[in-house]
């Protein structure tokens, strides 16, 4: 995937999902940040620094929950995101592309990496972004789907 369609992809996750539209469950003080195109927020992992794609913080500025749209950094990812949902797993969202949704189950669980969903999205060269969800280990509610848009 292209860096321009990675980035769109994470903007639409970003303004589609964190929360979602009419959630009133989203905590408030609540702040949703992405790394693209610009990199703000960093976690420091076993291999260095890494500017994951979304990064949720409270009021306080920490980190509460973490969303990928790209594979590396999963378990530093999982390991910095709270436990809050109703299930006890990591507020630790991945998004890969729409088919690919079962491998990265797969690694995941395989490496006792903790998560809240798999997504599977899909893009178009319009700029239409969906999304949909695969698995949902944490809160029912997460359970939506992001009907294709262009923002």
């Amino acid at each position: 995937m292209s860096e321009s369609m990675h980035d769109l992809v994470v903007r639409t996750i970003a303004a589609t999902r964190f929360p979602f539209p009419g959630q009133t469950t989203w905590p408030e003080g609540y702040v949703t940040h992405t790394n693209v195109p610009e990199r703000r927020i960093s976690i420091q992992t076993p291999v260095g620094t890494h500017f994951p794609d979304i990064v949720i913080t409270d009021r306080t500025g920490a980190i509460r929950e973490i969303g990928e749209a790209a594979v590396p950094y999963l378990a530093a990812g999982s390991a910095l995101a709270d436990n809050d949902t109703s299930t006890r797993v990591r507020h630790f969202f991945v998004y890969v592309p729409a088919g690919q949704e079962a491998e990265a189950q797969r690694l995941l669980d395989e490496n006792g990496i903790s998560y809240a969903g798999v997504r599977g999205f899909t893009a178009t060269d319009k700029g239409e972004v969906g999304i949909v969800p695969f698995v949902t280990a944490g809160d029912e509610y997460d359970h939506q789907v992001t009907l294709p848009q262009i923002l």
